[in-house]
């Protein structure tokens, strides 16, 4: 039927929303095939480049640290940095996407797919926003994170969002002109969200679980 993107403030639920539309109209999720690629093309372990995507030091450090492939390939890697960063890190997913979204019915999280993929055809683009404290809130309800460290979690990943997102050149990408269909989830229930994403990718049919 289509490709969804899905970005979202951190603690907005966007990995929940994706594994439930996910399994109310058969979608597959891209992230493990994205990392795979990436890690396939920087030729480096797959649980370094996990570690990598998640570490805010590591995704945007100028200098070497654990992340050192011993080989780069694609002219993207610059042989003599011997480190991945920021920047090279978008010039792969900028590659890797589009060749990804050519398979249907499937699901992007994250990973500026809503710039990478814009203007695509059957392409739908998912923003999920809502107040500090019910993002909070929320991290502690589904993964039992305490109050103190679901915050931190919050912050700290709302901050490597914004500095990922200035790599794609946006300051403003959380506008709604940048989205097929904003959700507001301090206003919204998961199951509202999950029936208006249904909607757009296909309103004549009734989205139930498998």
């Amino acid at each position: 039927m289509a490709v969804l993107t899905i970005s979202r403030q951190f603690g907005a639920g966007g990995k929940t929303l994706a594994q439930n539309i996910a399994a109310r109209l058969n979608y597959d999720i891209a992230s493990e095939a994205i990392i795979e690629e990436l890690a396939e093309r920087a030729k480096v372990e797959y649980y370094k480049l996990k570690s990598f995507e998640v570490e805010d030091t590591h995704l945007f450090s100028k200098s070497p640290g654990v992340f050192s492939p011993k080989h780069f390939i694609d002219r993207i890697f610059d042989p003599k940095k011997k480190y991945m960063d920021g920047k090279l890190y978008v010039d792969l997913l900028k590659q890797i996407l589009p060749t990804i979204a050519e398979k249907d019915n499937l699901i992007i999280l994250g990973r500026g797919a809503q710039f990478i993929l814009k203007g695509a055809p059957k392409t739908y683009h998912i923003l999920m926003v809502a107040e500090e404290k019910d993002r909070i809130q929320f991290m502690v309800d589904t993964y039992g994170l305490s109050m103190e460290d679901a915050g931190r979690t919050v912050r700290q990943q709302g901050k490597r969002r914004s500095k990922l997102m200035k790599l794609f050149d946006s300051e403003d990408f959380d506008l709604p002109r940048h989205y097929s269909l904003v959700l507001n989830m301090s206003k919204i229930s998961m199951a509202t969200a999950e029936d208006l994403v249904c909607d757009l990718v296909d309103p004549a049919k009734v989205c139930t679980i498998a």
